[in-house]
């Protein structure tokens, strides 16, 4: 097994920035995202409900002037030095004790300031409590005592009232918890984009066709173009799902383009090798290897290479399906296994040209069993005899070891990973396996590659092969056995 020093380093050391699958895995999270805003406006109402304490602030207005002298400096000077001795006594002991006894509480909790209006020899007193009544009280108890206490700072001052104090009904700082849990949201939700994007770029996942061999013990064969599986707007609202094949009028030339690669790739390292046996395989379901395994069966047909496709997921099959055919019981594969039936009726012609098909469409739950007989073994070494090439669709490697059973009859396994799908290391760890039991890996090839440049140069995409009529991996152990 080839020795990967890479792992010596964290994953995202040879992650490279790519603009489309973060924006995917952001857009995709839509939900993360507003659940986080609503819980960090949630939090910031609660946060800022609890810790609010209103303020109610009262008024009272004098006019100083010095006794027996009407000069207006006199006034402004009497003013000033007023509200500066007045305001410090205010906040003396003894006023402070004077108002605590007359409102019989053991402490003064308010703001009193005292301040003069510029240019005026008018005096504002203001006070400022927790309560619209602490507030007036305060303010009173202040004015039924400001004629001693004038008397004692400034003797030659006369303070009298212009404006009586009023009771405040609203507060000073009304609770806005409204505007600041949509603040707190706004905060909340960008720190969780900000997050998930984080979390995208150090997602060890394949993203690039140049991260394969940067980040996979193996060669990259190449990428496969999306494709969209909707290709006409009666698609779309009939939600019609449908494998987009190479031969396809719609199927867009940077998706064939692609397979051609891969064809020409595949066909010269097999070449190389004396290799015509090759195992398509993923790790998990919903890669896209049965549409790959196809598309590559139908690409080297179109070379005039004689090609037999074989569906190995006799748990699940789906070729059927792609092809549109109707395999009858005698053409099963699964029967042939359990010793019904001949090769010649298992091994059926294609409706494409230089292409055979082996496979079914009933699924057998005991496919394990069934592979590991000595049938299976012969039936592999007599394909080998009518074909240039045996391409073989089977269940995902990293859930179900079919695959395993395939690969001894095989001469190469080619790995499909879907884009941003596998961590590394399990792509790794599922080629590793293939290793251990002799198995020649290919190499990988990156399947349903989105970028910003393919939205706009190729209006379609990729289809997954992702059959919902036949479940889904996960139910294999509900399946009905046949």
């Amino acid at each position: 097994m080839e020795s990967n020093n890479r792992n010596d380093m964290p994953a995202f050391m040879d992650t490279d920035l790519d603009p489309y699958t973060l924006v995917h895995d952001i857009v995709s999270n839509w939900w993360v995202i507003i659940l986080g805003a609503i819980a960090g406006a949630l939090l910031t109402y609660v946060v800022v409900s609890s810790r609010y304490v209103p303020e109610y602030t009262t008024q009272a207005t004098f006019v100083v002037s010095s006794r027996g002298d009407a000069n207006a400096y006199s006034n402004l000077s009497s003013a000033n030095t007023m509200a500066k001795t007045f305001e410090k006594i205010l906040k003396s002991n003894i006023m402070e004790k004077k108002i605590c006894e007359k409102l019989k509480v053991e402490e003064l909790d308010a703001d009193i300031h005292a301040k003069v209006l510029e240019g005026t020899n008018m005096l504002v007193l203001s006070v400022t409590a927790d309560t619209p009544k602490d507030s007036i009280d305060i303010i009173r108890t202040v004015m039924d005592n400001y004629s001693s206490v004038s008397l004692y700072t400034v003797g030659s001052a006369v303070m009298d009232v212009l404006e009586e104090p009023k009771v405040p009904y609203t507060p000073d700082n009304p609770l806005d918890a409204g505007g600041q849990a949509k603040k707190g949201g706004l905060v909340a939700g960008a720190l969780v984009l900000i997050l998930l994007g984080l979390f995208s770029y150090m997602k060890n996942t394949i993203k690039q066709e140049n991260e394969i061999e940067k980040k996979l013990d193996a060669r990259s064969l190449g990428a496969i173009s999306y494709e969209w599986k909707y290709k006409t707007i009666r698609d779309i609202f009939r939600r019609k799902k449908k494998a987009i094949l190479v031969d396809d009028p719609v199927a867009s030339f940077r998706f064939v383009e692609s397979y051609k690669k891969l064809a020409a790739k595949v066909e010269y390292r097999m070449a190389k090798n004396e290799q015509k046996v090759l195992v398509v395989t993923s790790v998990s379901e919903n890669e896209g290897k049965s549409t790959v395994a196809a598309n590559l069966a139908i690409t080297l047909a179109e070379q005039s290479k004689r090609v037999l496709l074989v569906d190995g997921d006799i748990r699940r099959p789906s070729q059927f399906l792609i092809f549109g055919m109707e395999p009858k019981e005698e053409n099963e594969l699964g029967e042939y296994l359990r010793g019904n039936g001949s090769l010649a009726d298992v091994m059926v012609p294609c409706t494409r040209k230089h292409m055979l098909f082996m496979g079914g469409k009933n699924c057998y739950s005991s496919s394990t069993e069934m592979l590991n007989s000595e049938s299976f073994f012969k039936l592999m070494t007599a394909c080998r005899k009518f074909v240039d090439y045996v391409i073989i669709d089977t269940p995902p490697a990293g859930i179900i070891g079919d695959a395993q059973i395939f690969a001894h009859c095989a001469d190469a396994v080619m790995i499909v990973a879907k884009q941003n799908y596998m961590l590394a290391e399990d792509i790794n760890e599922v080629m590793d396996a293939f290793r251990d039991k002799e198995g020649k890996v290919l190499g990988v090839v990156l399947n349903g590659v989105r970028s910003f440049s393919g939205l706009v140069d190729s209006p379609v995409g990729h289809y997954y092969g992702k059959y919902s009529k036949y479940g889904r991996y996960g139910n294999y152990g509900r399946s009905k056995g046949m």
